[in-house]
């Protein structure tokens, strides 16, 4: 074998004259320097040390690398520089010794060591620690079998023979000299040093046994524990074992183990020598008991009965008397459980338990934690001693840093722990980190049985406090305690908060110190607490158990009368555990509607704790994969509309943090989910005291075009002081989590795709629903933040115009909704900054102010137009100005209309109520209660007034402004039609996308088209857009949600109204609608030449032709068999009725489907059977002001002969002469008529006015031609509907339904004189001339401009 040089080389040995012998030696001395004491320690991680280069060199010697002649003076010489040098080269030559007699080969080298082991003058260490067989081959011993034979002897004597003292010759005063030396006074001048020496001299002197000695040293300990640090100094210094003491104290366990009590100061003797390492536990544990398996089998039968009675909770007995049992057994066993607590003596035999109670005591918490490390997590520490020791040592380890911060006033004396005298037990904690890193362990340790010291508790919980606010104050959210006492809450606090009955004041004090931290940190830690901490502990998992059960017990008793009781209980019960509680509290009200109002009313107990807790319960249960859809998918299930209530009440009556609901909101929308704005709505709702416009009442609609102050008076059934507090609580939550123009976007990004994203095939019922929410909750919750947020912050967060349209792909009437207020604010701001810069400010008049209000409408809208106009195609803006889209989607009710109604309603309300006060008798109420009220009153109404007064002026601004930019609204373009497609772009981009959008929008739209109307647009036909309104709704109403239906309802009732009102009276007529732009009929090229207008009379006739048209598409959609058809004809009939039907035989066609309806629908489909009945009772009640078709309009008498043609219908002879002789007689007396005669007629839903004065004879020619042709094709009809009723029954019964309609409905029409035609040939009719022909055309005839409805 050879050897690998590494301290020396080969080159050492070569050069051994030159260098090399002094490589050696100085390499030798270094190493004797550097650790005189102990020079032949070997150190990890250090190559170079004195037996390293002893073997090397020795090594070389025996090689023959060098030669002996030069190594062996050498090693002689080094034996002189150490006295332990002689120790190390004989154990170098022990190992040398093995590795050459293991070679193949040893001859020559085993013959050098041989010769150098000879020449060293050791041979008394030589024949202790070689081979006998070596120290034989070397000469040092001469016989090597009698050497044997006297060393066996030896080693027998040593080791197997037993030493025998002789007792008489023992003398008790030294035992007594002894004695008294252990229990001096142990001053300065007494040190264990001293005090070995006097040991030692009465053992050699007295003959003492060292054993005995040893023994009385540790009954020293025992007896005074308080100088232990003298004593273990002491045992260090005597020569003993660990074993052997180990042997003494067991043999004393033992004698202790009928009388336990006794040995507690053995315990704390082993506790103290086992901290000072001069006891090994490992000797010490094997003479414990019991026995770690039968500790290991008692906490598993702990568990498996916790669970045995967690699973008999769950079994539900149908007899009283095994109740009546199983409540006497549960008390039985709560009453022992808390016996057990309170008796530790039951502990006293468990001398493994004992040891770690000592250990605590003395400060020993490593050796602690090795003992409880050998059995299952929190076993040993459930121990009520054992806990209570613990909390002990730990109130010593954080006296200084508690009393550093959290101090009581000089008056209070709070009891101070005590530190530990033990220079080995964990340091005081002086600093957070040091709290951190001794005391968290330990407390980690405890878990939740730190229970059994509430004191501790608060001392904890207060420092935390203490330190999450020094950090909050100086930003530093994020700081290692942060993070740490997460964890201290998760595995200690909220457990033992658990274990207690009933501590409401330390439920406060842990929401005190778990407020700092986020909703999201709070939840996690719920959610531990709630579903993994409690199932880990049997005494925790009774407890969950025992409360669920009281719980049930409570809830079966809930209802109106019983809530003080019931709140009483339900708050003692979640004082300590409220996550179990709320949930089955959340389950029942999720079956149970009727339980909302009483359990949101029992909740008036709970801690703070108890109500963030709530709230992370109600996020669970939204966060669990439940349907969310009942009745295959056709309808939001019942226990998501109870829990949306429930969260709208609680939210609003209590202090429950709102981050969590939010949040969970935002990413269900984000997931393009919208059933949970269920929830959303109702905490708006309920907490904004923001109303759906859906719910409003008309008179209420109409308040709500008033100023501020009477939409909060008059405009909201919740009065503004009932939701204050609960309002801003929701507006803090919002903008703390910045999450209030985030879902307000992802509403409206919702509300766009919920129609194609939201489900593979649902049904068209759910998807309108869904639709509706999402577009009433936007609505809503926009009109709360409006309200709520100021300017400033909404400027901040909010996108502008152009990025809602482009980035954020939001249509233009969501857009223009949530951007309205920014542009009334900017238009408001600029006209005031105007109005100051004049000096004359207040003496401004009206015409100025409008100057004024003008001008800064120009500055602010001129760049908005400019940012719009590129987000729509460059075609829209050649029919309409973008200044009109602007001003369309800019303006609200508020700004075209005052309601003075409402205004004087409110006045006269409030003066009935001071009158009312005023007449009181003075008892009633006291004079100062009553002037207060009075003063009250009367200021409001002061407010009412001086705001009507205001918002006139505002409405004349605005009426002034509309005025003078109502010219470049519509552009006339003379290659086409004028107003067909300027009406269409109107109806598409602007009307019909705002009369769906709400309520207020619906009517704020029927009055702008009427204002246009007013105001005398140029280029805007109000006929050409009322009659692109009511020719075909048919597929307006298809398309309609519910929600929209209703509002689409109140459009028309808007605008029949209008209609009606100019249909009612010529006086109206003729004061309102003649000469003004929007009805003329033809439009002069010449302007030397009068346009021409509709006179009353024909408009009567379009109306009549109108309300035929609305009768036969609503009476298509109720035939249709679609259930969402029938749906909206029906609402749209209910919202109309007032004004629609009125000719008795339309409301006759209406009610025969009506009736159809019913009777189809009835125990089919519920909802549109009772649709239609409430339609028709509400018909029936209408039926006495309805007017027949000849009060309506001039009807001639009805002719047998009809015919139909291509969508015109002709009429015989005598009824055009008579008709045409009545509307000349008319026209005659008519001051507006443009003509003398001017027939109607009607031609695919269009209407035209034609000049009679071309070719009478001709034109008289043409109808008798056709009369005979269409009285043929009359005949033959019927005669194959005869056929075809002979033949097929069903399809004769809808060919006959559908003459009636004809018939009935259209009789009039077919007998109105008109002179239309269709569009198409209206825009043929509007082409230019050519150059060459333009001159001569005029010469022959007047140009003209028809306009086709």
């Amino acid at each position: 074998m050879a050897v690998a040089y590494r301290l020396f080389t080969a080159a050492t040995w070569k050069n051994w004259d030159t260098t090399g012998k002094a490589e050696v030696v100085k390499t030798i001395k270094d190493l004797l320097q550097e650790d005189p004491n102990d020079p032949g320690i070997s150190k990890p991680g250090q190559d170079k040390d004195l037996t390293r280069c002893l073997y090397e060199f020795i090594w070389a010697i025996v090689k023959g690398d060098l030669g002996r002649d030069k190594g062996k003076p050498l090693l002689s010489e080094i034996l002189e520089w150490h006295p332990d040098i002689a120790s190390q080269v004989v154990e170098v030559a022990t190992v040398i010794d093995l590795e050459t007699t293991n070679m193949d080969r040893p001859g020559r080298q085993r013959e050098g060591l041989l010769v150098i082991l000879k020449s060293l003058d050791l041979d008394k260490l030589l024949k202790e620690r070689l081979e006998i067989e070596t120290i034989g081959d070397a000469g040092i011993v001469k016989n090597k079998k009698n050497f044997h034979t006297k060393q066996i002897k030896v080693k027998t004597k040593l080791f197997y023979k037993q030493q025998k003292f002789n007792l008489v010759r023992e003398e008790t005063e030294g035992y007594a000299k002894l004695v008294t030396e252990l229990n001096q006074d142990l001053s300065d001048s007494v040190t264990p040093q001293s005090m070995i020496q006097v040991i030692r001299s009465l053992i050699g002197g007295f003959n003492l046994d060292p054993n005995r000695v040893l023994d009385l040293i540790l009954e020293g300990i025992e007896s005074r524990p308080n100088n232990h640090k003298f004593f273990t100094d002491l045992l260090n210094l005597f020569p003993c074992e660990s074993s052997t003491i180990s042997e003494l104290l067991g043999f004393k366990l033992r004698n202790y183990s009928d009388k336990p009590k006794e040995a507690k100061g053995c315990y704390s003797t082993i506790a103290l020598l086992l901290q000072a390492n001069i006891l090994q536990l490992s000797d010490i544990y094997n003479w414990l008991t019991p026995d770690d398996a039968v500790m290991v089998e008692e906490h598993s039968k702990e568990e498996q009965d916790a669970k045995d009675f967690a699973s008999k909770a769950n079994v539900v007995s149908t007899k009283d008397k095994d109740k009546d049992k199983d409540k006497e057994r549960e008390k039985e066993e709560e009453e022992k459980e808390k016996e057990d607590l309170r008796d530790f003596e039951q502990y006293n035999s468990n001398q493994k338990l004992q040891l770690c109670i000592a250990l605590l005591e003395v400060g020993a918490w490593e050796n602690f934690l090795e003992i409880a490390q050998r059995f299952p997590d929190f076993h040993v520490i459930s121990c009520p001693p054992v806990s209570l020791a613990l909390c002990n040592l730990i109130h010593s380890t954080i006296e200084p840093i508690y009393r550093k911060h959290c101090c009581l006033p000089e008056r209070l004396q709070g009891s101070v722990a005590k530190p530990l005298n033990n220079v080995h037990a964990p340091a005081p904690c002086h600093s957070f980190n040091d709290m951190i890193n001794i005391a968290f362990p330990m407390i980690m340790a405890l878990g939740p049985h730190l229970y059994h010291d509430q004191g501790l508790t608060y001392k904890i919980l207060r420092l935390a406090k203490a330190a999450l606010k020094e950090n909050k104050k100086n930003g530093d959210n994020k700081s290692p305690f942060f993070y740490e006492f997460m964890s201290i809450l998760d595995e200690t606090l909220l457990p033992v908060l658990s274990m207690l009955e009933a501590n409401p004041c330390l439920a406060e004090e842990i929401w005190e110190a778990i407020k700092f931290y986020p909703y999201q940190y709070r939840y996690k830690l719920y959610g531990r607490w709630k579903n993994e901490t409690c199932a880990q502990h049997p005494a925790l998992i009774r407890k969950k158990i025992s409360l669920l059960k009281k719980a049930k017990f409570i809830m079966m008793r809930v209802t109106k009368e019983t809530i003080k009781p019931v709140s009483r209980n339900i708050g003692k019960l979640t004082h300590n555990n409220p996550g179990p509680i709320f949930s089955y509290i959340l389950l029942q009200v999720q079956l149970y509607d009727n339980l909302i109002g009483p359990v949101v009313d029992s909740f008036k107990y709970l801690t703070s704790l108890s109500y963030d807790m709530l709230g992370y319960c109600i996020v669970e249960v939204l966060t669990e994969n439940k349907e969310r859809l009942a009745n295959d998918a056709m309808m939001i299930s019942p226990w998501l509309q109870s829990l949306s209530n429930f969260c709208g009440a609680v939210f609003k009556k209590y202090n429950v943090d709102l981050g969590g609901v939010l949040q969970f909101v935002a990413n269900q929308l984000k997931a393009e989910k919208s059933i949970d704005l269920l929830i959303m709505r109702e905490i708006v709702q309920k907490m904004g005291g923001t109303d759906s416009m859906e719910d409003l009442t008309p008179e209420q609609l109409s308040a709500m075009c008033g100023g501020e102050l009477l939409r909060k008076e008059a405009g909201q059934y919740v009065q503004e002081r009932n939701t204050k507090r609960s309002s801003q609580r929701l507006k803090d939550a919002l903008m703390e989590n910045d999450l209030a123009i985030p879902i307000l976007l992802l509403m409206a990004q919702q509300r766009s795709s919920v129609v194609y994203n939201q489900t593979e095939s649902p049904h068209l019922k759910l998807v309108g629903k869904l639709y509706d929410q999402c577009q009433d909750t936007m609505a809503q919750f926009g009109a709360y933040l409006f309200q709520l947020l100021s300017i400033d912050e909404l400027n901040a967060r909010l996108p502008s115009i152009g990025s809602l349209l482009s980035d954020c792909h939001i249509n233009a009437d969501v857009a223009f909704f949530l951007a309205r207020p920014l542009f009334v604010h900017m238009l408001t701001s600029k006209y005031d900054e105007l109005r100051r810069q004049d000096r004359g400010e207040r003496k401004l008049t009206i015409e100025q102010k409008k100057t004024k209000y003008i001008e800064a409408c120009n500055e602010v809208f001129v760049p908005i137009v400019d940012s719009i106009r590129p987000h729509f195609s460059m075609k829209v803006w050649e029919d309409m100005d973008p200044s009109f889209f602007l001003t369309f989607w800019t303006l609200t009710m508020s700004d075209l209309e005052v309601p003075h109604q409402i205004y004087e309603k409110e006045i006269k309300k409030l003066n009935d109520q001071i009158a009312h006060i005023t007449k009181q008798p003075k008892d009633d109420m006291p004079s100062n209660k009553r002037k207060k009220e009075t003063d009250r009153l009367t200021s409001l109404k002061e407010k009412l007034q001086e705001e009507e007064k205001r918002q006139k002026e505002h409405v004349e601004r605005v009426h002034a402004r509309l005025q003078q930019e109502k010219d470049k609204w519509f552009m006339l373009r003379a290659a086409r039609s004028p107003k067909n497609d300027t009406v269409t772009a109107f109806l598409q981009l602007c009307l019909f996308p705002r009369c769906t959008f709400t309520a207020l929008d619906a009517i704020y739209c029927a009055r702008f088209v009427k204002m246009l109307h007013s105001q005398k647009t140029p280029n805007f036909s109000t006929l050409i857009c009322y009659d692109r309104m009511y020719c075909d709704i048919t597929y307006t109403v298809a398309s309609c949600t519910e929600a929209e239906a209703h509002r689409y309802a109140k459009f028309l009732l808007g605008t029949l109204e209008t209609v009606m009102h100019w249909h009612s009276s010529r006086d109206y007529y003729e004061k309102e609608c003649a000469n003004y732009p929007g009805f003329v009929t033809k439009y002069r090229v010449s302007r030397q030449e009068a346009n021409d207008y509709v006179d009353y009379e024909n408009y009567r006739h379009v109306v009549h032709k109108w309300h035929y048209k609305i009768t036969k598409a609503l009476v298509t959609c109720l035939e249709s068999g679609d259930y969402i058809q029938i749906r909206n004809a029906i609402l749209i009939l209910m919202g109309i009725i007032t004004r629609f039907p009125a000719i008795t035989n339309l409301a006759a066609v209406i009610e025969k489907r009506i009736e159809k309806v019913k009777a189809e629908e009835k125990n089919r489909r519920n909802d549109l059977y009772v649709l239609a009945n409430s339609y028709s009772g509400r018909l029936k009640t209408t039926k006495a002001g309805l007017m027949p078709e000849t009060d309506f309009h001039n009807v001639p008498k009805k002719q047998s002969t009809k015919a139909t043609a291509n969508g015109t219908v002709a009429h015989s002879k005598s009824a055009k002469e008579t008709k045409e002789a009545k509307e000349t007689k008319d026209a005659d007396e008519s001051k507006g008529s443009p003509t003398k005669a001017e027939p109607m007629e009607v031609t695919n839903g269009e209407v035209d006015v034609k000049d009679e004065k071309k070719e009478n004879g001709k034109v008289s020619k043409e109808k008798k031609d056709i009369k005979k042709e269409d009285v043929k094709k009359d005949d033959k009809k019927k005669e194959e509907t005869t056929e075809k009723s002979r033949k097929r029954p069903k399809e004769a019964k809808k060919i006959k339904d559908d003459e009636e309609i004809e018939e009935d409905g259209a009789g009039g029409e077919q007998r109105e004189s008109s002179v239309a035609s269709n569009a198409s040939s209206a825009s043929n009719k509007l082409e230019p001339p050519q150059d060459g022909e333009e001159v001569t055309r005029s010469k022959r005839r007047k140009t003209e401009v028809k306009v086709s409805i």
